[in-house]
């Protein structure tokens, strides 16, 4: 569910749990009457309030479909490199005894 944060013109969308006192919060800004999908990380201070990096990017709303497609075409490569690590179950092993 979006949250309404800080001010009028920033909602965050979703925050995403990294573990260890982080997350990724996934917002909607806007800096100079410009919309932007800022995706960021935040860390958690000793006193509960989540505080963002500089670690991050605010993409212009007006990217937004040609990010989804980079992202979809990342989840291929993914897709891809995890059906193509070699099986653990092969059989094969390598001695590391000398003859």
């Amino acid at each position: 569910m979006a949250e309404q944060i800080e001010s009028t013109d920033e909602l965050l969308v979703r925050a995403i749990d990294k573990g260890l006192g982080n997350r990724i919060h996934v917002r909607l800004s806007r800096f100079k009457e410009r919309d932007y999908l800022d995706i960021r990380n935040f860390y958690e201070t000793d006193d509960g309030e989540w505080k963002p990096t500089r670690k991050g990017i605010a993409v212009p709303v007006e990217l937004y479909d040609e990010l989804i497609g980079a992202i979809e075409a990342a989840k291929e490569e993914i897709a891809n490199r995890a059906s193509a690590k070699p099986s653990t179950e092969t059989g094969a092993e390598i001695s590391t005894e000398t003859p």
